[in-house]
This record gives structure tokens, sequence and C-alpha cells, in this order.
């Protein structure tokens, strides 16, 4: 039944196509948008991560518009900014039925919304969006909605992730299917990520090196293991030492006083020198 809906949404992607420019580099996503009345662009989006226990945010995104109208941008549409978290009740709730529904319909359901050049009175500004989100890494998409009478004028708009973004997905994409990665070693670094109180970011299809070039956890983790494995060596080294230095020429070690030490007197019978009483002493002064 999703079928009619979602191929009349592909039909007017298409046919807006000329008008809209979208573009993706790793951690960045820039839209070209000529604004149309009651209209809505699907950005693409990012897999952001989850906050650790002691973390105030799971992610972070710097959002910068240009706006070429010759109306003030927030005396237009208004000009809406939405994302959804993949979530039943958010994109699940918008994703079947996106080409039909309504700006209000769409923004009920959105995670976040921003209300773009009202609170910025230049045609180039910038700001920042905090992703806070515990239970889960999920995929966010970003959209732009306009609701209502807009000046038909072109919208630049790029999103770049500074911190805390596993993946991202272009434009019209990932409607029904994750960008979140399954991978071991993004399983070893949130915990460590949460551990250090640090952020996470890894950018499309780059190798885990470069993912963790940045995260000073990881590194200091790292660190600390080679150096706990090279003192183990160390001492082990030291203790081997020690024996071979003991044991050197096929001698035992010697406990005690060697008889050698003993004084020059023989031993009888099993008998010291102290048991031989003292020879008299003459008397040198004759009679």
């Amino acid at each position: 039944m999703a079928f009619f809906p979602r191929f009349c949404m592909m039909l007017s992607l298409t046919a807006a196509a000329t008008a809209q420019t979208f573009s993706t580099t790793p951690g960045q996503i820039e839209a070209k948008v000529t604004l149309q009345t009651n209209s809505s662009w699907h950005l693409g989006g990012f897999c952001l991560g989850q906050a650790g226990p002691e973390m105030t945010k799971a992610a972070e995104i710097q959002a910068h518009v240009e706006w070429e109208g010759q109306q003030q941008l927030s005396q237009t549409g208004p000009v809406m900014l939405a994302a959804f978290d993949a979530r039943e009740d958010r994109w699940g709730a918008v994703k079947d039925a996106w080409g039909q529904m309504t700006c209000e319909e769409k923004l009920s359901a959105a995670s976040m919304q921003r209300h773009l050049g009202k609170n910025h009175s230049y045609s180039d500004f910038t700001f920042r969006i905090n992703v806070h989100q515990t239970s889960a890494i999920r995929d966010w998409h970003f959209a732009v909605l306009t609701c209502g009478e807009t000046e038909q004028a072109v919208l630049t708009l790029r999103l770049v992730a500074t911190n805390g973004v596993l993946n991202m997905f272009e434009a019209n994409t990932h409607f029904d299917t994750s960008s979140c990665p399954v991978d071991p070693w993004i399983a070893l670094l949130l915990p460590m990520r949460a551990m250090w109180g640090g952020v996470l970011r890894i950018e499309v299809d780059v190798p885990w090196l470069s993912a963790a070039h940045d995260e000073a956890g990881f590194w200091l983790m790292l660190v600390g293991a080679l150096l706990l494995g090279c003192s183990a060596v160390l001492v082990a080294a030291q203790i081997q030492q020690f024996r071979e230095t003991a044991t050197a020429g096929g001698a035992e070690p010697v406990i005690g006083r060697p008889c050698s030490q003993i004084g020059g007197a023989k031993i009888v019978d099993g008998q010291t020198p102290a048991d031989h009483p003292a020879a008299p002493v003459g008397d040198s002064s004759g009679t």
C-alpha cells in the first residue's frame, strides 16, 4: 500500500531536481535549493552516536545558511529546518507519506525544528545543533520545509558534523534502511569514548585508524597498554638475568660461611679446634 505514495514522492523529487543541488563530503551535507511555497526537501542525514552516562550530548552539528532572497528569511514562509530520528514515532511516522504530508504534519513528528532566520537578521549566518540521545545510536534525517507563501529564491544550507557522527547518507536515500555501521571496531570505540568523556567521529568509508585519529582517549589507552606490556617484559628479563648470574659456572649458591674461611687448624676425628685443650706454656727461666 505504501508503493503508490512513495512513487508519487519520487516523481515530485525528480520534477524538482532542476531547482536543487545536493552534495556530500565526509562529515558534511550541503544543499542548494530554490525555495517554493509549501514544499519540502530531504537533505540526507547522519548516524549519530549515543551519549555516555556522564556526557551532556551525543553529537554536535554546525549549520551554515546563505539566503539570496530580497526579503529577510524570517519574513517569508516560514522556512524550517527539521530533523527526524529513526524511531517509529519520528521518521517512521512520515517516511511513507513524505510527499503527501503538510508542513505542519511533518513538524509534529520532528525530533528537532528550527525557524531559519527568526533569530538572525543577516542573509548569512551560522548556528549549532546539539543532539541528546542516550538510548541507542540512530540515523537522523534532515529536511528543509516551507510552510506557507515563500519567496522563490535560492537557499544554501550546509550541515557540518563536528563530533559524535558515526556515518552519513545522501539526500533522498535510506528512507527504510539504516546507515549506522555494524563493525567490531565501533563496538570497541564507543565504550572508550564514554569512559574518557570524549567523542567519536567516523567518516564515511574510512579505515578505523583514520576514524580514531582524533580520539585522545583511544590513544591514551593504547599507549597505557603498551607501557604496561613493556614493563612486564622488563621485569621478566631482570628476573631471568638474576637467575643466570646466581648459577654461573654450574655452581649452586652457597649459604653460610665457607669452610675455607675457618682457621688453619686441622679438623681431626670430627673435633673442631675448640675441643682440644690448650698446650701448657713452659717456664723459660730454667732451673
